[in-house]
């Protein structure tokens, strides 16, 4: 069991815009809402809380001191940002109760080295940096360790299922078979090969031209011995019916293609 953070904070009577003369003086503006009470505005240092911060992150229990009626337990719920300073604008703490379960997105902390990746070259696919967790308060981890030295060869994979934790306190809510990180190759590209240039027009006629006139001097040739016994024609006869039926030429003087 965690012991509780305590956090100094006061009730926070400046609302609304005028929150920016807080900033100014290093205060932090936050609220205080859930567990079945009315939400209460607060403040704290600004600069302490952002060191605690680092070390808390969002699933360590606090102790929320200086409001009326004692003690508060609390997570803190977001942190609100300045999108270019990435400087502090606010806070959000929720109540919890340490009798109830309650529910926080854990983060994964990678440990140790891959084999895969110090011998073979892999790169390490990382599908997940959290995990939705339920737990009462005071056992909800800070983060929960993922062991890297287990990815021996490529394509070894860790899955939800495979993560360490105490099933007795905390129960991950992810789907067991969910990918967390995985030893994959590393991707080269293939090289196109060169593509061949096309053939001018000219080209391209005379490859055909060459192309289709073999095949006629070879049907020219075989034609020769059965012509050689007939009778030559009278001069001025008509060419033979055969003759009449040719096949014209091509446009250009080559064959016309076939079917």
């Amino acid at each position: 069991m965690a012991e509780a953070q305590k956090l100094s904070v006061r009730p926070r009577g400046v609302l609304g815009k005028k929150v920016n003369s807080l900033r100014r003086k290093g205060l932090l503006p936050g609220v205080v809402f859930g567990g079945r009470a009315d939400s209460t505005p607060v403040e704290t240092d600004q600069h302490a809380f952002e060191l605690s911060y680092r070390r808390w992150g969002n699933t360590t229990l606090l102790s929320l001191t200086g409001l009326d009626g004692g003690e508060v337990p609390a997570l803190i719920y977001d942190v609100s940002r300045d999108p270019v300073t990435g400087r502090m604008l606010h806070v959000d703490f929720a109540r919890v109760s340490l009798t109830e379960k309650t529910h926080a997105d854990v983060p994964l902390h990678f440990v140790n080295e891959s084999p895969a990746v110090r011998t073979l070259g892999a790169v390490l696919l990382h599908a997940r940096s959290e995990v939705s967790v339920e737990a009462f308060p005071q056992d909800m981890p800070h983060s929960i360790d993922v062991d890297l030295s287990g990815l021996l060869e490529i394509d070894d994979a860790i899955y939800v299922r495979d993560l360490k934790v105490d099933a007795t306190l905390i129960q991950i809510e992810n789907d067991p078979d969910e990918l967390v990180v995985k030893a994959v190759p590393v991707k080269v590209e293939e090289e196109k090969p060169a593509e061949v240039a096309a053939p001018a027009e000219g080209e391209a006629a005379a490859e055909g031209e060459e192309g289709e006139a073999a095949p006629s001097a070879a049907g020219a040739e075989v034609a020769k011995p059965a012509a050689a016994g007939a009778k030559p024609a009278a001069p001025g006869a008509k060419p033979p019916e055969a003759a009449k039926g040719a096949a014209p030429k091509a446009p250009g003087g080559g064959a016309p293609k076939k079917g």
